[in-house]
């Protein structure tokens, strides 16, 4: 897991100085998994851009309602960052 950690910024930097093209290394991110709106747009769906998140996580200040969005969709998906439940 090479890239944990690093924000979708950084990852497009460290893509650029690797010399990926330009196409790869800005490709919109999609959910393509998702079934009801395949290929949308992850920022679309979010509703917040990449370089907001990215603001907020370097802890650079973020409009109210950006705020919100991330706080609450961190918090609705901490289920995703636990580890297995052991049956007892």
């Amino acid at each position: 897991m090479p890239l944990t950690g690093l924000n979708k910024r950084r990852v497009r930097a460290m893509a650029v100085a690797m010399g990926a093209p330009q196409p790869l290394a800005f490709k919109v991110p999609t959910a393509d998994l998702e079934s009801l709106s395949p290929l949308k747009p992850d920022e679309d769906a979010f509703g917040v851009s990449y370089d907001i998140i990215d603001d907020f996580l370097e802890g650079k200040d973020v409009d109210a309602e950006a705020y919100e969005i991330i706080v609450r969709t961190h918090a609705n998906s901490a289920h995703k960052r636990a580890l297995p439940v052991t049956p007892i």
